[in-house]
């Protein structure tokens, strides 16, 4: 299936300097431009961007520019998503939170209102009764056993969820597996396993090498864990 080609509008009123302050909170599907699940027919329909909740005037449109189409014999290509600001557009950042399908990334909610993050800046959208938002919490639990210390994250384990000084504990790198056991605040406690389930036909069932508490996310506000949407 060809990659989904989406776009962003480049300058909206939030400077770049709180940008990367901003943290990632969760996922919100939008089957108005992505469908319900993949190769699903569907009906398109635009969702407007704003500058801030409840501002009347819109200031972009993400649309479907191109709908599915179908091969004779199964299978779907084609579906092209972007956002409409006069002639301009960029690249929206999503992540998937099931196979294939991309959510938009939320940096902040509120009554039915969520910030989407965007190529430089973000914007604003009224979410829809076919919107759906997930919590990293809710994602963790969803995909329990697929989770690893994110590619953007390094650092050691804390024996408490805290910055305050204790025992010198183990460090985690990037893509090493863990079990997420808990969230409090803005501080997230995992077991840092041996192997992904994912290696125990040949590696064994994971072993836990040490538990401890990380930061919920990095200094520029990315997930310190993440996972696998597609599973092994």
């Amino acid at each position: 299936m060809k990659t989904m080609t989406l776009a962003v509008l480049v300058s909206l009123a939030i400077p770049a300097s709180a940008f990367a302050q901003e943290r990632v909170l969760g996922l919100l599907s939008l089957p108005e431009v992505f469908g319900p699940r993949v190769c699903a027919p569907f009906e398109p329909s635009q969702v407007a961007l704003h500058a801030a909740p409840n501002d009347g005037a819109a200031i972009a449109f993400i649309r479907v520019d191109q709908n599915w189409s179908f091969a004779p014999h199964g299978g779907c290509e084609g579906l092209e998503v972007s956002v409409h600001q006069g002639s301009q557009h960029h690249d929206l950042p999503t992540r998937e939170y099931d196979y294939e399908m991309p959510g938009a990334i939320i940096l902040e909610h509120r009554d039915g209102w969520f910030k989407v993050k965007l190529h430089e800046r973000s914007a604003w959208l009224k979410a829809s009764p076919v919107d759906h938002f997930m919590p990293i919490a809710d994602l963790y639990e969803e995909f329990v056993g697929v989770t690893a210390i994110n590619r953007s994250f390094t650092g050691r384990l804390s024996s408490t969820p805290s910055t305050t000084t204790g025992p010198i504990m183990p460090r985690v790198v990037p893509s090493q597996p863990v079990r997420v056991l808990e969230i409090r605040g803005e501080w997230v406690r995992v077991e840092v396993l041996s192997n992904s389930v994912c290696t125990a036909a040949n590696n064994g069932p994971p072993e836990v090498v040490a538990t401890g508490w990380l930061p919920l996310h990095d200094r520029e506000g990315e997930p310190s864990v993440w996972f696998s949407s597609r599973g092994c």
